[in-house]
């Protein structure tokens, strides 16, 4: 009923405020022309009615406010051709089809129990477009968050004052009433531990809002922070296949800093920030590999550009926190007989552009470069191995591989992976590697090895006992091919060791789309004011077709300031 309410009063606007551009344009005003293109619909089935209303609530404001003429739906339907899609490299020519003045465009994402709305705005005057960005914390505030957006193209394009003298927020925020995170009821959470170890439920002060950034066109395959120019505030580090882009975060916008493609042949699959030559400016180390072999650099801020430390490194690359010998550089070869990877983890060293590995890592055999952390998760001063299996299961284990703990639920799902299509032919093949890979058009298949979520290590409470974050995505469907499998929806997990097993103390509340990436701020700054800040990388999902070829990706940012509750 309420959608039906929207509508009618939506139709009834719109109507007259066509009636009032025509007036005015039979009074002999010269009028600008605006074709309003669907949005793409990063939400829900019962979120669909915005894909054209959106355009209509819009045009039903810019009309009546800026006496512009809308390009009739037809036009536009003709224009954009079979499937109504837009191509953002193509908005010029498409205003020239359409007869346009202006092109608005843009996607509506629902996130959190709120929404985003991101919106562009072409000028064919000045061939340039330019971005607006409103979110409504919850459903019925949709209206109010369509009319803010409205309004920040009036006063910035055609330079209308906003009544009240309000201004537009680009960086509102969501989950505001109901709180960004969620935790098990203290009492139920009680009796799960049955008051073993630390037993205490966390609550977050001043964490029940994150806000998020513009999306990013830009398939995400891997995030991560660190300060990469030495400025002492940290970079936004995101990946898709093809390349890596280095963003500055200002007041809750991204702002290209530089962009990194290591070639066509390598795609990406991992990408880390540390400071690991303690210059005072982080290194991003991007692994990357093609089929069966891996080729992976480094990079670093000389003051002007990104220069290259390393490249075709045949290491899996990722830095890890060791305990006794702090953080170093991590490597794993692949594998023999069609295994993407596998063996011994090396500390990796560098002379010059040459990375070598001889002395390994004490981590059980079968555990490869992306599935584990260490932890000190119960106190007593030495470390365990938190490993994620193939299964997504989450395990605790000592050094020596015995198996502590292993959870019921399934974390740390992605569609990364290692593997698949070789440029070798069949005719290059031995018999071993024949029999151990498949085969596909007389292509070597490698084994596909899934790339987990991080298994983050932070001490959330301040006990001095070590926490961990860690992902769930939530699959709509599975498949025997993960990279395929549609992820809907995704949360944040803080997990604590209990005695006997890990407990969840807290949550973030649902994410619309698939969570990719995350990294936290103290794994790259001193707590100083006490607030963890949590940075999640989500591909936006929309429609069954759309989730296979996602290409639009958002940052979220969560601050979170936990104490403990009492019980």
């Amino acid at each position: 009923m309420k959608k039906y309410c929207l509508c009618r009063v939506l139709c009834v606007s719109f109507i007259l405020s066509l009636l009032l551009s025509f007036s005015l344009a039979s009074a002999g005003e010269k009028q600008l022309s605006m074709a309003f293109l669907p949005f793409t619909i990063n939400a829900p089935k019962d979120m669909a009615y915005l894909r054209d209303g959106l355009g209509e609530m819009l045009a039903s404001r810019l009309i009546a406010e800026a006496g512009i003429v809308a390009v009739d739906k037809k036009t536009i339907n003709a224009a954009l051709g079979a499937g109504g899609k837009l191509d953002p490299a193509q908005v010029e020519l498409l205003a020239s089809k359409m007869g346009a003045d202006f092109l608005l465009y843009g996607s509506v994402t629902s996130l959190g129990g709120g929404m985003s709305f991101d919106a562009k705005l072409y000028s064919v005057a000045t061939k340039k477009s330019e971005s607006f960005y409103a979110t409504a914390a919850r459903e019925g505030d949709v209206m109010t968050a369509i009319d803010s957006l409205a309004w920040s193209v009036l006063e910035k394009t055609f330079g209308k004052k906003r009544p009240n003298g309000g201004s537009a927020s680009q960086t509102a925020v969501a989950g505001a009433d109901t709180g960004a995170l969620q935790t098990a009821h203290p009492d139920r959470t009680f009796r799960a531990t049955a008051g073993l170890g630390n037993s205490s439920l966390l609550w977050s002060e001043g964490s029940s809002q994150f806000f998020k950034t513009r999306n990013v066109q830009l398939s995400l395959e891997g995030l991560a922070i660190g300060d990469v120019d030495g400025d002492g505030a940290l970079e936004v580090v995101m990946t898709d296949r093809e390349k890596v882009l280095v963003y500055k975060l200002n007041e809750g916008r991204l702002a290209e800093f530089a962009t990194i493609e290591p070639g066509v042949r390598y795609k990406i699959h991992a990408v880390n920030v540390a400071d690991l030559n303690d210059n005072g400016k982080a290194e991003i180390y991007i692994s990357a590999a093609d089929a069966g072999m891996p080729g992976s650099m480094g990079v670093e801020w000389d003051g002007k550009a990104m220069v290259t430390l390393f490249k075709d490194a045949r290491y899996y690359l990722r830095p890890v926190k060791v305990p006794g010998l702090g953080m170093v550089l991590a490597g794993q070869k692949s594998g023999a007989e069609g295994i993407a990877i596998s063996g011994p983890i090396f500390i990796l060293t560098r002379d010059g552009e040459n990375v070598s590995g001889d002395e390994r890592l004490p981590v059980p055999s079968g555990v490869n470069m992306f599935d584990f952390s260490f932890a000190d998760v119960d106190g007593d001063g030495e470390w365990e191995v938190v490993v994620l299996d193939r299964w997504n299961k989450l395990l605790v284990m000592k050094q020596s591989g015995k198996v502590m703990w292993k959870s019921e639920d399934r974390y740390g799902a992605t569609k990364r992976f290692l593997g698949g299509k070789s440029a070798m032919q069949m005719t290059q093949q031995t018999g071993a590697r024949r029999s151990a890979s498949k085969m596909a058009d007389g292509v070597e298949l490698f084994e596909e090895v899934f790339v987990p979520s991080r298994i983050l290590v932070a001490d959330v409470d301040a006990d001095g006992i070590d926490d961990i974050i860690i992902n769930a995505n939530t699959p709509t469907w599975t498949s025997l091919t993960r990279s395929i499998q549609v992820f809907q929806s995704g949360t944040l997990l803080g997990l604590k060791w209990n005695g006997v097993g890990f407990q969840e103390l807290w949550r973030t509340r649902k994410v619309d789309g698939y969570v990719v990436d995350y990294d936290a701020r103290s794994a790259h700054l001193p707590l100083k004011d006490k607030i963890e800040q949590l940075y999640v990388g989500v591909v936006a999902q929309g429609s069954f077709g759309d989730m296979l070829t996602a290409e639009e990706s958002m940052l979220l940012v969560y601050p979170l300031r936990f104490k403990a509750q009492e019980q």
